[in-house]
Formats: structure tokens, C-alpha cells, sequence
């Protein structure tokens, strides 16, 4: 029953994303034409309109993704599909990792939609060693290796985003919970659970520096990081948020569980 959950989940995000991702890729190709013609004063002016809207599209690809996921747990258990989602032979859990899961997975495609639109635009042998060049500066300077570097970087703001969409979905059952004002009391549940997130990240670095030196330097030092603490802070950022997008999902998931208010 969780695949069927799942699909419908799924059907509804394809319907309102696909063409976020039609228009980023259709605008991330004419920008690739009109930068790669002779740059006349009007071909400047077209082009800068072409790349201005591909940069809105991967903005709304991203926004668009964390709102259609916060509306879509919000239609489905609390409004009026919610009488037929709570009616399914289905249990609460299942109903939470479906959206976890629909979330994660519209997210991943946004994610390659976004970084695809971009090469196409950018993407040439030139501007790749050039930017190889700069990131070969950095990991040469820090010893750490190009793609890890990257592959790491990419991790943590794919992390820290899907966390705070998470933060979002218990914002919504807390608030849910009230009998007034429900969409105040979301946000405003959900913006703390970011915050406190994100300060319990910093306070399981400090405990973790009580006992690593060079994770402590990090609070009580202005100079710029080692090899090996850079590479411990990667590593640690995202063990970090993994654990605490677990933990946020049991906490969802037990909070759901106690009952829904249906508006």
C-alpha cells in the first residue's frame, strides 16, 4: 500500500513540477545559443532575458519543490483529501513515508535538473578547466581530492535543504495540532524546529570538539582550517545531518501518530 501512496504522491508532484524542469531546460538552451552567436547589443539584451529565466526556473525548481512538498502533506492529511487518505488500509506511518519519500525523490530530480541546466548554459572545455583550475587551487592547498570536494560540498546543502523541508513537515502536524490560526502556528513551529536543528548540529560539533582538538579550534580560532580538520568537518556536517534528519523523521513520525485534527 505504500507503493500506491507513493504513486499518487508521485503523480501529483510530476504534474505541477514538470514544467519547471520543460522551462529550465528550454531556457537553459536558448541561453546556450544566444551566448555562443556574435555579441551584438540586442543579442546581449535577448540573451541576458534568456539566462535571467533560466535562473528563475532553477530558483522555482527549488522553492517550488519544499512548497508543492509542504502543500501536498498538507491537502492529503488535513484538508478535504484528507478524508479519503485516513480511510486508506493504511497506517500513519505509512502515509508519513510516503511523503519522506516523494520529498526525496522530486528533490534528487530537482537537484540534477538544476546542476543539468546549468552545464548546458555554462558548460564548455574552457570554463571547465577554469573551474577545475580554482577548485584544484583549493583542495591542492587544503590535500583533499577534487571530486571529494565537490561530491562533499553538494552533500551538506542537499542535506541541510531536504532538513529543513523536513523541519516544515513538523511544523504543519504541530501547528495542526491547535484549533486556530493553523497555518501561523506551522510556519512558526516549523522555523523553530530549522533553528533548533541547526543549533543541535552546532552543539554535537562542539561535544564532538571536547574530544577532537581540531573540530574545537573551528569555535575558538580565526585561522583558516588544516587538511585534516576541513576533511573531519565534511565528514562530521554530514553524519551530523543525516542523524538529524532521522531523528526529525521519528519525531514526526511519533507526533503524527498521537492523531490529526482534519480541518
Amino acid at each position: 500500500m505504500l507503493g500506491k501512496l507513493l504513486k499518487y504522491d508521485l503523480k501529483y508532484m510530476i504534474k505541477n513540477m514538470s514544467i519547471f524542469y520543460i522551462l529550465a531546460i528550454f531556457f537553459s538552451v536558448t541561453s546556450r545559443i544566444f551566448l555562443s552567436l556574435e555579441q551584438t547589443i540586442i543579442v546581449k539584451i535577448i540573451g541576458g532575458i534568456s539566462v535571467g529565466c533560466m535562473y528563475a526556473m532553477v530558483v522555482n525548481i527549488l522553492i517550488n519543490t519544499m512548497m508543492r512538498s509542504w502543500v501536498r502533506f498538507r491537502e492529503s492529511i488535513y484538508k478535504d483529501e484528507a478524508y479519503l487518505t485516513h480511510t486508506l488500509p493504511v497506517t500513519k506511518n505509512d502515509i508519513y513515508d510516503s511523503k519522506f519519500l516523494e520529498t526525496l525523490i522530486f528533490y534528487v530530480i530537482g537537484f540534477i535538473f538544476i546542476v543539468l541546466s546549468l552545464l548546458i548554459t555554462y558548460y564548455t572545455k574552457d570554463r571547465w578547466l577554469l573551474l577545475k583550475g580554482f577548485i584544484g587551487t583549493i583542495t591542492t592547498e587544503l590535500d583533499f581530492n577534487e571530486s571529494l570536494f565537490i561530491l562533499g560540498f553538494l552533500t551538506i546543502i542537499f542535506l541541510e535543504v531536504f532538513n529543513a523541508i523536513q523541519c516544515g513537515f513538523f511544523g504543519i502536524i504541530l501547528g495542526h495540532k491547535k484549533y486556530n490560526a493553523r497555518l501561523g502556528y506551522s510556519i512558526l513551529f516549523g522555523f523553530m524546529a530549522y533553528l533548533i536543528s541547526q543549533s543541535i548540529v552546532l552543539l554535537l560539533m562542539y561535544v564532538v570538539g571536547l574530544f577532537e582538538p581540531t573540530i574545537m579550534d573551528l569555535f575558538r580560532s580565526t585561522i583558516l582550517l588544516d587538511t585534516k580538520s576541513f576533511k573531519l568537518l565534511v565528514i562530521l556536517s554530514i553524519i551530523l545531518y543525516i542523524i538529524i534528519i532521522l531523528l526529525m523523521r521519528f519525531i514526526c513520525k511519533k507526533e503524527f501518530s498521537k492523531g490529526v485534527n482534519i480541518e
